[in-house]
């Protein structure tokens, strides 16, 4: 019973996982490609019972509790109509009060394609922060199933087989410990990758737009580290608003690209923003983040971990098998 219980939990997990980084690859495509217009709310319903949507024949996960039904004049000037899009928590309490939706109008990109669902501008930076969110725990899930799945399938096997032989035949212990850096290979680099993988929602999607740089400084060590660099920007909108957004942290390579001997000789950069939201932090597009050391390590463990436990899962089973052959 725990078996199946676990093989259940495992293969919805493992769904979930897919449909969700299926959600993200698609949102990405959508802010990075469509084109920006509005649609009007024509309908919403609950996707707590049944989170799953058909577009065709191709089944889509639907992460949110609420979705909406959304309706656009296409670039060809014909009507289209997208069924089922999530919504956010956040975007929800706007537009739906108790059971009645109120039929708002909203800025959304789209490709005007039947199978790609439209991203709400305004709800783009929390989707993309919910979908973070429900990959990762989806894929600890998946991993921790599978495992104790794999575990149980191992012992039953090992009783049934002492059992058929009237001879007790113990799980090798390189088997297990194999089964045991699987699983912790498994998370490990499932984490490096969930975190090298973090949505930026101002890096999908946001704008490009020239920022000029305002002010250049200097940040002091802390507690024996380096000193850091940072700028202070100021951008016009397309509305012609302008925005003042500093120190926002650079790295020691660009510092050395726009400054000699400390003092600022570039006063302009690209800079990729929300435009619906310009709170948060911008992008500065020729800064290339510093890779960081701790997820690599964690990544390269746990490929090591995966490598090493594989071929002591493998090398315990094969052992065994070879014992019950020979009896």
């Amino acid at each position: 019973m725990g078996r199946k219980l676990l093989l259940m939990i495992a293969l919805l997990a493992t769904f979930v996982v897919l449909g969700t980084w299926d959600n993200r690859r698609s949102m990405q495509r959508v802010l990075e490609q469509g084109r920006a217009t509005t649609a009007q709310v024509t309908g919403a319903q609950h996707q707590r019972v049944m989170p799953i949507a058909a577009d065709g024949w191709r089944p889509r996960f639907v992460e949110q509790d609420l979705s909406v039904d959304l309706r656009w004049q296409g670039a060809d000037g014909k009507p289209r109509e997208f069924r089922k899009v999530p919504i956010s928590e956040s975007l929800a309490r706007n537009i739906v009060n108790g059971e009645q939706v109120r039929l708002a109008t909203l800025p959304v990109k789209v490709l005007d394609d039947e199978a790609v669902p439209p991203v709400i501008a305004s709800d783009a930076t929390a989707r993309l922060a919910s979908l973070q969110s429900w990959l990762a725990a989806a894929g600890y899930a998946a991993l921790a199933s599978w495992a104790g799945f794999a575990a149980l399938t191992l012992l039953q096997r090992g009783g049934r087989t002492a059992s058929a032989l009237a001879r007790p035949t113990p799980v090798p212990r390189r088997a297990l410990a194999g089964l045991g850096l699987l699983a912790a290979g498994g998370f490990l680099a499932f984490s490096a990758w969930s975190d090298g993988r973090s949505v930026d929602a101002i890096g999908l999607g946001g704008g490009v737009v020239t920022a000029d740089i305002v002010d250049a400084i200097t940040l002091p060590a802390k507690e024996g580290g380096k000193v850091s660099h940072a700028v202070r920007l100021a951008w016009k909108d397309g509305q012609g608003a302008v925005h003042h957004f500093g120190p926002v942290p650079v790295s020691d390579a660009f510092w050395n690209r726009i400054t000699q001997d400390g003092v600022l000789t570039v006063r302009q950069t690209l800079v990729r923003y929300r435009q619906d939201d310009p709170q948060p932090r911008p992008l500065i597009v020729d800064d290339t983040p510093e890779r960081q050391w701790w997820p690599q390590m964690m990544m390269v463990a746990g490929l090591v971990l995966l490598v090493v436990g594989g071929g002591l899962l493998f090398s315990g089973l094969h052992t065994r098998r070879n014992g019950l052959q020979n009896r």
